[in-house]
């Protein structure tokens, strides 16, 4: 009995994950795509090397991919990440980039951490990625920036 329900109650928490996965759209699949840059949002105190909105980033495309993410005309920053994977974080924006998100129109995203095999992507260590309804996704930058990103 106690064997049978250990058999349930592994394929109830199996079944639950994999609808959770599917849901949630986290594999790099789900990012795949042309991307492009419509919107730049900056902090609104301090000093910024960037303005929101910023010329220099404005209409610049990138490629995900399952094999790598990167710009699709080379950059300064030389960013390529080879066999990216993405997982959805349970946790809010960090609360200094919420009021870049809420400027880009997502007030509420889905964060989703990006692993590269090889490579790096973006400033940090680790690179993040917040996507919103309707699949926009904003993309923390250099000095400071959030990128907005739409499919194309």
């Amino acid at each position: 009995m106690r064997a049978r329900v250990w058999a349930i109650a592994c394929l109830t928490v199996s079944l639950a994950a994999t609808s959770v996965t599917a849901q949630s759209g986290g594999g790099a699949a789900a990012f795949a795509g042309q991307w492009r840059v419509t919107g730049v949002a900056v902090a609104d105190s301090g000093v910024q090397a960037l303005s929101d909105n910023d010329p220099s980033l404005m209409g610049k495309r990138l490629t995900f991919s399952r094999t790598r993410l990167a710009w699709n005309q080379p950059t300064a920053t030389h960013d390529s990440c080879i066999n990216p994977r993405f997982t959805r974080l349970g946790t809010p924006a960090p609360a200094d980039l919420r009021p870049q998100l809420r400027k880009l129109g997502l007030p509420r995203p889905t964060a989703f951490a990006i692993h590269c095999q090889s490579g790096s992507w973006g400033p940090s260590g680790t690179a993040v990625v917040f996507r919103g309804a309707g699949g926009t996704l904003a993309l923390p930058w250099y000095d400071g920036g959030v990128l907005k990103l739409a499919r194309q």
